[in-house]
């Protein structure tokens, strides 16, 4: 059987870097966006409006394109490393449906959350922290099942 890489070849781990990058890429929000939207929502209303338009704008153009991204190269990295790993592992079938659902959550509810925010709709925020709070607490899972791997 030919296999265009293997677990530990050169493609492998670039596959690997470039999987973790856009993994940084994607989850980088959630730790930045509440930290500065607290400091802005403290300044002034216009100042958090002007920084959820940018954010709204910014995830539909880099954090979901990089999401999109993780997905794939994670599907990469499987189909590459020959029987090492396979999609009905547990952990990887796991992470997979984890992946769709955090998708869903950031395009269903953070994304309008954070478009209502600059607009100054109300109850925009909770749909954003909520969203956010769900999306992060997947990611720590799927993070957990990819680094132990259990079986």
């Amino acid at each position: 059987m030919f296999l265009f890489a293997r677990v530990g070849s050169s493609v492998y781990n670039l596959l690997l870097i470039l999987h973790i990058l856009t993994v940084i890429v994607a989850f980088a929000p959630a730790v930045v966006h509440p930290l500065v939207g607290r400091r802005l929502l403290a300044e002034d209303e216009g100042s958090m409006r002007r920084f959820s338009n940018a954010t709204s704008i910014n995830t539909r153009t880099v954090h979901l394109p990089a999401l999109a991204a993780v997905g794939l190269l994670g599907f990469a990295l499987v189909g590459v490393s020959g029987e090492f790993y396979k999609f009905t592992d547990p952990w990887v079938a796991i992470s997979a449906l984890l992946w769709l659902v955090i998708a869903g959550v950031i395009g269903a509810v953070v994304l309008p959350g954070e478009r209502g925010l600059a607009t100054g709709e109300a109850g925009a925020a909770s749909k954003v922290q909520t969203g956010g709070g769900i999306a992060t607490v997947l990611f720590l899972i799927v993070l957990c099942l990819m680094v132990v791997k259990p079986t």
